[in-house]
């Protein structure tokens, strides 16, 4: 990934830090740990298929609902590894809170059975890899308070066949939409300052890009020259 500094601005560290843990909050009810402040989600036991996020958390970090092998529904001897159609997080639904400003790196990674989430308007960056193999989700339209969609954010989402992102992105990152084969449909905003390399790569089924009217100089510049003949101004 290569953005520009503007964007260092909007990428916080999404990690546990010690400091999370001193006096951190057990929550009974949906089986996940917050900071004391309440302001990040820290980790759960994911055992639950439904899940609200407290209002006030900013920050969910990293991994927190993500596939983790003692989840294996199979049996599966030890040492060897799960195989890919094992590998799916319990997660299924998810409210998330009107203050969440960041989705940390692979939160929902491997949540194979969600199939919509509503973001936020608080909503300021998705983390890379953050709904990488959520092989049923089929929709995603991001809020303008949207900034950075990370690397590999939206990787093999298989289902995923229409993404609207609104006025306020500044950059999608490298390899975000990798293999969505599925995908048909993008709407890009005049905002857009950046796209990664292989942003779009693996999407056979990619017809149409809409981006404003006046603006496909500045987008077939971001773009490979195969994908920027997908180009749609409207």
């Amino acid at each position: 990934m290569d953005i520009n500094s503007w964007a260092q601005a909007y990428l916080v560290d999404t990690s546990v830090l010690e400091k999370d843990r001193v006096d951190d909050d057990w929550d009974n009810e949906f089986g996940c740990n917050y900071s004391a402040d309440g302001t990040k989600l820290l980790d759960t036991e994911n055992y639950h298929s439904e899940m609200v996020v407290r209002e006030g958390c900013k920050i969910i970090c990293d991994g927190a609902f993500a596939f983790e092998d003692y989840m294996c529904e199979e049996d599966i001897p030890m040492g060897e590894e799960v195989p890919e159609e094992c590998r799916v997080a319990f997660l299924d639904k998810i409210t998330l809170p009107s203050t969440l400003t960041h989705i940390g790196k692979e939160v929902f990674r491997e949540c194979g059975a969600l199939r919509s989430i509503k973001l936020p308007t608080s909503l300021e960056v998705i983390g890379d890899s953050a709904f990488e193999n959520c092989w049923s989700l089929k929709s995603i339209s991001c809020p303008s308070s949207l900034r950075v969609i990370g690397d590999y954010a939206f990787g093999e989402c298989f289902e995923l066949q229409k993404v609207r992102l609104n006025k306020g992105l500044k950059a999608i990152c490298d390899c975000a939409f990798f293999y969505c084969e599925s995908l048909s449909e993008v709407t890009l905003p005049e905002s857009i300052e950046f796209i990664g390399e292989d942003a779009f790569k693996g999407c056979k089924s990619l017809k149409k890009i809409f981006i404003p009217k006046g603006t496909k100089d500045k987008f077939a510049s971001m773009l490979s020259s195969s994908t920027a003949k997908k180009l749609r101004e409207i």
